[in-house]
């Protein structure tokens, strides 16, 4: 083995153009592979870090029955639950989306957290780095102050201090004590830093069946399948149906896997990259085995001595195996060495979009993988070359002038570029598809005019703003102060921005025969917020100053729920009750809360100071007269001049909000088409090579003909006529594999058919054209064929 590896890596040395193409050819596709891997296993594959994670699971309630649609519960059903529920050792509550303003330090800073009950940290099984978790006595309301902050929060924030657990610090202008620091591993849930106790009294949990904001995970026992603690459950829901309100009595229950939960829908997209990247290897595997046949048969006078003098055929097998796997060991790691920078390219991206993301990095899991498949690459791209090379016609070769292929090997030279470009073509079809989703999903009229347009968030700390009347003084002080600052053309408040997300509220129209099962999207709005936001009045008015605490209660709704509810009569001036009973005073053209490829709901307006509940927070919209974010200074000095104790935070464009709403999609978009880029070129540089090494051996055939009389332009359209047909094959062989395969991106599409006659017509136009290139430069190199020189070489 060890001579096979000398003489190997001698032959590699005096081959420096074979041995750099093809390294490089092996490091996009390895490193490619490693790079998506390393995504695959840190979000899909390893396991959470939970103690037996397979327990873990969400429980949601559900109108759907088809696990499909996820609300959260109300007290009293958590407590039916806990009460009856014997399939689950434990079950663990929160309410994720609280915040706090920690102040005390040079800079007040908001965080992010949850109100958790002390179950939540005995189900999931984590230990604290410092100090304790919460007890069961410290969820009663007012029973205490105490709080648990992140490994993160406390090494950035406190300096990692060791002593910390028992330290106070100011939350909204309250003194909490830390009592405890979770391990930077804890990520439950996503991106919260602070824990506070889950407050209730015994009256609000028992009877509570109104308020449907309870979050719950809980840890099957050991044994229990999760369809039995799902039957149990349904059995249960049943049993206290009768309790509920008319509203919620045929809902049903769903249990996910916690970690089906954290993945979300972002698991089918990375298996598909990771299909799509196969294929690039798979290509890079046929481009080297090309090489390795036409270097092979470039050695056939070499072999066909060591034959002669008594080497089988297992022994030259074993070595031109040798020499591959040194190939592909030496481009798997500097695949690896590519991947590292590729995922660091990556991070900043990723770590937006993905759950999981911080665990992404290669380790010693994927560095396994790299070397088992640079292993399994050397033999693919190896063994052909080497069976046909180990077997050659000695009385053929061994003459002086013997130096033609076989014509089998040339027709499995052809078969390989053949599948190089259908699976070339493969992957452009799906990079067509996702850009021209991409392309409409961007023209999606999202309601609002982005441009020009700074967004900001206040949280209100209940200490200092107990009532709507204190927050109501606030915001409108801070909008007066902000409204004078020059640069500014307009400025509004409201609960929820576009795109970011919102919650339902239960309405009904009044005079007509519904119920409360009714939901529409809901945000509390101050005067200004449509021309702030560039968002269309389309009947009626604007809220204005009059709209106080103490006017009529008024409400605008969007254009959708006027089509529902009103498609044959003047919505202006009918009722709704909606958190109270409210006139309409207008209608505003539709706006996308969810996402850009959600279809137009209903939605409710109510102004920010007739608001049902006090918000914990608040959202600044200013329009300005040039970039936004050189206004952000002077924006937040104006709110710290209103409460010099608020920080601000989510410091961002409209436009970035639209960006961020399409980033899981544009990412995904630019690495497959990344990875067709790839596939093409290394295509190209296949069907490149086949066509010149035909040139290459036929250059006395053509030196012959052309003496005859042949002309240029004759021995141009044969040789290009190779190509076109190999391309062709190829092309037809992708296309029927398309048609199959293109059904696996139906869900990451938008206003795009999976079987788009278009894009199949425009990407297989693409790679003839591609093709007949890598074809020409080698055809034009045997229309330059000097008959005297070709016959001399014999």
């Amino acid at each position: 083995m060890l001579q096979d590896l000398r003489y190997g890596v001698r032959l590699l040395v005096k081959q420096p153009g074979f041995t750099f193409v093809a390294v490089l050819t092996l490091a996009l596709g390895i490193g490619a592979n490693t790079a998506i891997f390393s995504l695959v296993n840190a979000v899909l594959l390893r396991p959470l870090p939970y103690e037996n994670p397979g327990q873990l699971v969400r429980l949601w309630s559900d109108r759907s029955g088809q696990r499909t649609d996820r609300n959260q519960f109300s007290p009293a059903e958590i407590t039916d639950f806990r009460d009856q529920l014997t399939a689950f050792e434990e079950i663990g509550l929160f309410d994720y989306g609280l915040s706090a303003n920690l102040t005390g330090g040079a800079k007040p800073e908001r965080v992010n957290g949850a109100e958790a009950s002390p179950a939540l940290f005995t189900t999931l099984r984590v230990k604290p780095i410092l100090g304790r978790t919460f007890l069961p006595d410290e969820s009663e309301v007012m029973q205490s102050k105490v709080a648990l902050i992140s490994e993160g929060l406390w090494r950035r924030r406190f300096g990692a201090d060791p002593n910390f657990a028992g330290r106070t610090v100011q939350l909204d202008g309250e003194s909490f004590t830390v009592i405890g620091v979770l391990p930077g591993s804890f990520k439950f849930p996503e991106n919260v830093d602070l824990w506070l106790p889950f407050s209730f009294t015994a009256a609000d949990w028992k009877n509570d069946r109104q308020h449907y904001y309870v979050e719950a995970v809980g840890r099957l026992k050991t044994g229990i399948k999760l369809t039995q603690a799902k039957a149990e459950l349904e059995t249960i829901m049943q049993r206290i149906a009768p309790t509920f309100p008319a509203s919620r009595r045929n809902w049903g229950v769903t249990l996910i896997p916690l970690h089906e939960q954290i993945v979300g829908n972002i698991s089918s997209t990375l298996w598909i990259l990771f299909g799509a990247v196969g294929f690039v290897l798979l290509i890079a595997c046929v481009n080297v085995a090309n090489l390795s046949l036409t270097r092979a048969a470039a050695r056939q006078k070499e072999i066909a001595i060591r034959v002669a003098v008594g080497a089988g055929r297992t022994r030259i097998v074993r070595q031109l195996l040798t020499e591959s796997l040194l190939l592909a060991v030496i481009g798997g790691g500097t695949g690896a060495l590519l991947a590292v920078g590729a995922i660091k390219l990556l991070s900043a991206s990723i770590l937006a979009i993905l759950p999981r993301a911080e665990e992404v990095t290669v380790d010693s899991g994927v560095l396994t993988f790299t070397l088992t498949v640079s292993i399994v690459t050397g033999l693919i791209f190896g063994v052909m070359p080497a069976l046909q090379a180990s077997n050659p016609n000695l009385n053929q070769t061994l003459k002086e002038g013997g130096r033609h292929s076989s014509g089998s090997r040339g027709r499995l030279r052809s078969l390989l570029v053949v599948s190089e470009i259908a699976l070339s073509l493969v992957l452009l079809i799906g990079a067509g598809l996702l850009l021209k989703s991409f392309l409409r999903l961007q023209s999606v009229n999202a309601g609002f005019d982005p441009h020009n347009l700074l967004t900001m968030q206040v949280t209100l700390p209940k200490t200092q703003y107990p009532n709507i009347e204190r927050q109501n003084a606030f915001v409108q002080q801070t909008l007066e102060r902000i409204e004078t600052l020059s640069g500014v053309k307009s400025v509004a408040a409201t609960v929820n921005l576009p795109l970011v997300g919102t919650w339902g509220m239960s309405y009904r129209v009044v005079g007509h025969d519904n119920v409360y099962d009714q939901i529409a999207d809901n945000a509390n709005i101050t005067p200004m917020y449509f021309q702030t936001m560039g968002i269309s009045v389309l009947k009626g008015r604007d809220f204005s100053d009059r709209d106080t605490t103490d006017g009529p209660r008024v409400i605008i709704i969007s254009d959708a729920l006027a089509r529902k509810h009103f498609p044959n009569e003047d919505p202006i001036g009918q009722r709704i009750t909606a958190g109270g009973d409210r006139e309409i005073v207008g209608v505003v053209a539709d706006v996308k809360p969810r996402g850009l490829e959600r279809e137009d709901k209903p939605q409710i307006y109510l102004p920010y100071a007739q608001k049902p509940t006090i918000a914990s927070f608040v959202t600044l919209a200013i329009r300005t007269e040039q970039a936004p974010l050189s206004q952000a200074e002077a924006v937040e000095q104006a709110i710290q001049n209103s409460d010099k104790d608020l920080p601000v935070a989510n410091v961002r464009t409209m436009e970035q909000v639209v960006s961020d709403s399409l980033a899981q999609r544009r990412l995904t978009m630019l690495l497959l088409g990344a990875f067709a880029g790839i596939a093409v070129v290394l295509a190209s540089i296949g069907i490149y090579g086949v066509v010149w090494y035909s040139v290459a051996q036929r250059t006395h055939e053509i030196g012959i003909r052309m003496a005859l009389g042949a002309q240029r332009k004759d021995v141009l359209a044969e040789v290009l006529g190779q190509g076109v047909k190999l391309t062709l094959l190829g092309v037809a062989s992708g296309l029927l594999g398309s048609f199959w395969l293109m059904g696996l991106l139906k869900d990451l599409l938008f206003g795009v058919r999976a079987t788009d006659p278009l894009t199949f017509v425009a990407v297989a136009t693409l790679s003839i054209a591609v093709a007949l290139v890598a074809c020409y430069i080698p055809a034009r190199r045997a229309t330059k064929v000097d008959p005297l020189i070709a016959l001399r070489q014999e």
